[in-house]
């Protein structure tokens, strides 16, 4: 995070990829400019925005509450699955809430990363099981990912599949999921003990910061007190990939 011409290209990226979103552009969503003339390796300079950190929003009516947290996760959803493209640091003052405007501004893009896309379509079938609670098809999945070796024990596996199926329980029905009574990441740690002690295999390593940012963005909904659907989202990810696995295979029939 110390080269700054790096974290200034990823922060033009995400304000790209962020303007050619109608939904975030409506939800106010909004990366800075970098200031070009003044920026080195050294120093990085942006516009100035307003705000403090967006866990502020918790003090807001449940509307605004509910609207920020849908958009997080949507954005969430996006950067791992649709753009492949995730600033990894879920730090509450990386997002910056305007009360005045309802504006929030996304800042420090050093901890953004990119994602290969055999892993994201990957993994998208594991989120899609555990929503599904299709237990055959998240051991069959892991086991193809490396997430598991297939030697495990009992314990190791249920561990596994119980922790899967609580990560992708906002997803598993198109009603609201309240965030803060499911006390879903207190939920998730709980099996951390079996894995330290049952583990065969460290999971790939793709998935310490896509969890990191995970947990943050379900985190923020907790703190925010959000009631939302996320069904909705999963369902607009994977018809997107869906649709990008089509085209990839037509295409070449084309030519």
């Amino acid at each position: 995070e110390c080269d700054y011409r790096r974290e200034a290209a990823n922060q033009r990226r995400f304000q790209s990829l962020i303007a050619s979103d109608a939904r975030l552009v409506a939800d106010q969503f909004v990366v800075p400019n970098v200031v070009e003339e003044l920026s080195t390796e050294q120093i990085l300079v942006t516009e100035l925005v307003h705000g403090g950190t967006i866990d502020k929003v918790a003090d807001m009516d449940q509307s605004e509450r509910d609207r920020i947290g849908a958009a997080i996760m949507r954005m969430t959803m996006l950067e791992l699955f649709v753009w492949r493209f995730m600033q990894t640091d879920p730090n509450w003052g990386n997002f910056l809430y305007d009360v005045r405007t309802r504006t929030t501004y996304l800042i420090d893009f050093g901890a953004a990363r990119s994602y290969d896309e055999e892993f994201v379509r990957g993994y998208l079938d594991i989120v899609v099981a555990n929503a599904n609670r299709d237990e055959d098809k998240l051991m069959e999945q892991s086991r193809r990912m490396g997430f598991l070796t297939g030697d495990e024990n009992d314990e190791m596996l249920q561990a596994h599949k119980l922790s899967g199926f609580c990560l992708g329980e906002p997803f598993q029905s198109y009603d609201p999921y309240d965030f803060r009574s499911s006390r879903i990441t207190t939920r998730i740690s709980e099996y951390g003990s079996v894995f330290l002690k049952h583990r065969l295999t460290p999971p790939p390593e793709e998935v310490y910061t896509l969890h990191r940012k995970l947990a943050g963005a379900y985190n923020l909904c907790i703190k925010l007190g959000a009631i939302i659907s996320c069904r909705e989202l999963l369902d607009e990810v994977t018809e997107c990939l869906d649709a990008k696995r089509t085209t990839a295979i037509i295409r070449p029939h084309m030519k």
